[in-house]
C-alpha cells in the first residue's frame, strides 16, 4: 500500500527517472528461472476447486516466505526489503522463477524506472471474449520494512490465481499482474494503464494486505468497487462466511484503472476500518505476524471471484 502523497513525490523525485516512458515488453530473466516443475504443475492442476485444493495453502507460505527475506530466494540471495532497484530486480526474478515452475512464461514490461511482470492466459473456451481481466498486487515494499502483509500476501495470492487458473476454463483473457513501485506513488499500475491507450478491460481485481483479522469477524474491505465487482464478491463472500466493507479507499494499484474509468476493486483485511496489522511498513512486518488462515480464506474467495468473473457472458 503506497505511502502519503507528499513522501511518494519527495521519494520519486530524489530516487527515480521519468516514469512516463511507453511500457515495453522484455523477456523476464530469462537465465534466472527454472523450467517447469512437475510436481507444481501437478498439484496446481490437481485443484478443480479453491476448496479441495491443500496446494493454495502450500504456495502462499511458501512465496510469503521468501518475499519477506524468511527463506532465501535463491542462492545467497535474502529479500530483507524490496525497494532499491537491485531488490526489486531479486523479486521479480524469484517471481519468474515461481510463475516457470507452474508452466508459464511471464514478461517484464519496462517503462523506465522499474518493470511490472505480466502472465497473460489467453481464452480455453470457444466463442466471443471479451476485454481482457487483470489480476494485480504489488511487489515492491518500502525501505524500512521486510513487508509480509504489504505486500507479500497479495503477491503470493496472484502467484496462486495465476497457477490455478491456467488450468481452470475461461471465456475472457486474464492479464496476471506484479506491479513495480506502488509505495512510491502507483507509478507500475499507472504506466500499466498508460499502455493500454484507451484500451478497455472486462474489470481490474487488486489485492493489498491480507494478513489478519483481528477481531475475528472475517470481513474483507473492498476498495472503490465498481458496482458489479461489489455485487460479485459480496456473493462469494456470502457463500463462504465472509463479510464485505465497501469503501472509498486511493492508496494502492486499483485507483489507476479508477482515475481512467475501468472497472476496478481493491480487496484488502480493514485498512481502513482500523482491523489492520499495526506492523505495516515497520521493520516488524514479517513472516511471524501472517494469519494464514485469513489469507488461504480470503484467497479461495478471491479465486472464485475471479473465476466466475472470467466465465461470464
Amino acid at each position: 500500500m503506497t505511502r502519503l502523497p507528499w513522501l511518494a513525490l519527495f521519494v520519486a523525485a530524489c530516487g527515480a527517472d521519468d516514469a512516463t516512458n511507453p511500457a515495453v515488453d522484455a523477456p523476464a530473466a530469462p537465465d534466472a528461472a527454472p523450467a517447469a516443475d512437475a510436481r507444481d504443475l501437478d498439484a496446481a492442476a490437481a485443484c478443480t476447486s479453491p476448496d479441495d485444493c491443500a496446494w493454495i495453502d502450500d504456495e502462499l507460505r511458501t512465496v510469503v516466505a521468501v518475499l519477506a527475506g524468511a527463506e532465501p530466494a535463491a542462492p545467497g540471495v535474502t529479500l530483507t526489503r524490496r525497494s532499491s532497484p537491485t531488490q526489486r530486480a531479486q523479486t521479480r526474478d524469484y517471481l519468474t522463477g515461481r510463475l516457470r515452475r507452474l508452466g508459464l512464461e511471464p514478461v517484464a514490461r519496462d517503462y523506465g524506472t522499474g518493470q511490472n511482470l505480466v502472465v497473460r492466459l489467453e481464452p480455453t473456451e470457444a466463442g466471443p471474449s471479451g476485454p481482457p481481466i487483470v489480476v494485480g498486487a504489488h511487489f515492491d515494499s518500502v525501505p524500512a520494512s521486510p513487508a509480509a502483509a504489504d505486500n507479500a500476501t497479495g503477491t503470493a495470492l496472484v502467484v496462486v490465481a495465476a497457477g490455478y487458473l491456467a488450468g481452470r476454463p475461461r471465456r475472457h483473457p486474464i492479464e496476471l499482474v506484479f506491479f513495480d513501485q506502488e509505495e512510491i506513488g502507483l507509478i507500475g499500475s499507472g504506466a500499466y494503464v498508460a499502455a493500454l491507450v484507451g484500451s478497455p478491460v472486462r474489470s481490474m481485481h487488486n489485492f493489498d494486505m491480507l494478513s489478519m483479522d483481528g477481531d475475528g469477524d472475517r470481513v474483507l474491505e473492498l476498495w472503490s468497487p465498481a458496482p458489479a465487482l461489489e455485487a460479485l464478491y459480496r456473493r462469494h463472500a456470502t457463500a463462504r462466511g465472509f463479510g464485505v466493507s465497501p469503501v472509498a479507499f486511493t492508496r494502492s494499484d486499483h485507483q489507476s484503472f479508477v482515475e481512467r474509468g475501468l472497472p476496478a476493486i481493491g480487496v484488502s483485511e480493514e485498512f481502513v476500518g482500523g482491523d489492520h496489522t499495526v506492523h505495516y511498513h515497520q521493520p516488524t512486518d514479517t513472516l511471524d505476524k501472517i494469519d494464514f488462515s485469513f489469507l488461504g480464506g480470503a484467497t479461495r474467495l478471491a479465486l472464485a471471484a475471479i473465476e466466475d468473473d472470467a466465465n461470464a457472458p
